[in-house]
Formats: structure tokens, sequence, C-alpha cells
């Protein structure tokens, strides 16, 4: 069975945009192992430099800090105090 290729998208020093590239490639660019990268990119069409990076690294390729909360914003479904106070009391174990 032949290797699937998928196309960079990303800027990465190591990679050319454009280019075709197999799970392997990519494993030895992120410095991963290659059935870990193979699992990240099922289903995936195109790679990006997210892709690349480890799970928890806070810096890109060039040094500068990544702020990942700045990503997802912290929303609560909770509006006022009591609604708070109350759903800490109900995340709490009986027991």
């Amino acid at each position: 069975m032949a290797a699937r290729l998928i196309q960079f998208v990303g800027s990465h020093p190591d990679l050319v945009t454009g280019h075709m590239y197999t799970a392997r490639d990519y494993a030895k660019v992120a410095n991963i192992k290659p059935s870990s990268m193979a699992t990240r990119l099922h289903r995936v069409f195109e790679v990006h430099e997210s892709h690349l990076r480890p799970m928890h690294q806070n810096y890109d390729y060039e040094g500068k800090a990544i702020n990942r909360s700045a990503d997802r914003p912290l929303k609560s479904s909770f509006e006022t105090y009591a609604e708070k106070l109350s759903g800490e009391w109900l995340n709490r174990r009986l027991v």
C-alpha cells in the first residue's frame, strides 16, 4: 500500500509550502513518533504548522510566545453570582 501524501500549506524552516509529504516525513520534522503523527493527520487534507507542534509547546519556531488562551475565550453559561455558586455546588460529590 502506498503512503498517503498530504500537502503542506504552512510556514516551517524544514518544509516547503505547497509540497506533498508523508506522515513519516512530518513526524521527522516534528520529532514525534510516526504513529502519533499518522493519528494526528487522520482525515486531514492540508497540514499547517499547528499540526507539527507538540501538544504543550508555548512558542513557535521563531521563538515567539504563543498565547493559547486567547484562541479560546472562557465562556460560562452562568451569569449571576448565585448561578455560579449553585454551579460549583452541583459539581461536588455528595459522599
